[in-house]
């Protein structure tokens, strides 16, 4: 057994050696120069962050962290190269009991093929350090191809370099997937910003953006989607084809009854007909036995309908009631989905917003 052990180690550090081996002998490119999707803001604080650097004052401290998550941003890039490698620096090294490190501060590749978006392979980050490197993909025929490459969900990143073979060529993309020309912006939890997906590209709003052909803008802010006008205002300067909105699971019944009408009337002032999309709480599991919880729920309905009802002559606002798509079998903890559950919601929203964006 320990003659086992000693070689199991060997061959451990002998195939760390080599992949260190490859990446020092590939050239790295700044992100900073491709294309980035899903980033909405250019008056950023750091350039990855996901809100203007001017609602940083007078915004709650932890939405302002969360705000510097890098959850839907993604490089999109073509290159030549048999293998692609990425090297990425987190700001804060995050960690959490109920979902992956590759989820939270992994990376994620996607290839563009004649059959869509089709994944590639993921990294796992370091347990040790900020600085993460790693080589995604090896041995590939050297045809030039589209990629996209997802940034952590949970964490942000100060730093992200693409890594191709030596003499390669990486350029802008060509393919303008997914479209820039329509877009959706996702406001909502922590299941919005993609609690709890085994890997960054499995967060809803990626999948529907993958799907569908639409850039999605994440701004799901973990427990903290609590129709924040200040957040109105900031998303009101979007210019998207659709507003999705899933804050409920994070307001009380009193927070939506104080501040839901007035979060959208904001977005409506700015953009008279775009789609508002609202939903209803989801129905997680444990209130079909918890009583508490179940009236709580029903307490928060009876006021979305109220909201519901005073924008019931705005031929573009939609409120949907409930989820069917939640059988029980998806979550992480009775609330975070899992990839299944992911899929499962990306299934049941494609058919909500098909109406607005079309193949």
């Amino acid at each position: 057994m320990k003659r086992l052990i000693i070689t199991l180690v060997a061959i451990v550090v002998a195939t760390l050696q080599v992949a260190a081996a490859k990446i020092d002998s590939m050239e790295f490119h700044s992100a900073h120069d491709y294309r980035i999707v899903g980033k909405g803001f250019t008056d950023t604080e750091s350039f990855y962050d996901r809100l203007p650097a001017s609602v940083k004052e007078g915004c709650r401290e932890e939405l302002w962290t969360l705000s510097t998550n890098s959850a839907g941003m993604a490089v999109r890039f073509r290159t030549n190269s048999k293998s692609i490698a990425a090297k990425w620096t987190v700001r804060q090294q995050m960690n959490m009991g109920h979902m992956t490190t590759i989820g939270i501060r992994g990376i994620d590749l996607y290839r563009l093929t004649d059959k869509g978006w089709q994944h590639v392979n993921s990294s796992r980050p370091s347990t040790k350090s900020k600085e993460n490197s790693s080589v995604l993909i090896e041995h590939m025929n050297g045809e030039m191809a589209e990629y996209m490459l997802y940034l952590p969900l949970y964490d942000g990143v100060s730093d992200v370099q693409i890594g191709i073979d030596s003499g390669a060529d990486i350029a802008q993309p060509i393919d303008p997937s997914p479209r820039a020309d329509r877009s959706v912006v996702f406001y909502g939890t922590s299941i919005t910003q993609g609690g709890c997906a085994n890997r960054p590209g499995m967060c809803y709003s990626s999948i529907l953006s993958r799907d569908m052909d639409f850039e999605a803008f994440n701004l799901g802010f973990s427990g903290n989607a609590r129709c924040d006008l200040y957040i109105a205002e900031a998303l009101a300067r979007l210019n998207p084809t659709v507003y999705f909105l899933d804050f409920v699971p994070n307001c009380t019944a009193e927070i939506i009854a104080e501040k839901a009408v007035a979060f959208i009337e904001i977005l409506r002032k700015a953009h008279p007909t775009t789609p508002i999309i609202m939903l209803d709480s989801y129905k997680f599991p444990p209130s079909q036995f918890n009583l508490d919880q179940r009236s709580l729920l029903e307490g928060k309905t009876v006021e979305m309908k109220k909201v519901a009802e005073h924008f019931k002559r705005d031929k573009n606002f939609y409120f949907y009631e409930g989820a069917s798509y939640n059988d029980g079998e998806c979550s992480v903890d009775g609330a975070h989905l899992t990839d299944l559950g992911f899929k499962a919601m990306a299934d049941h929203y494609q058919k909500l917003l098909k109406k607005h964006i079309r193949k």
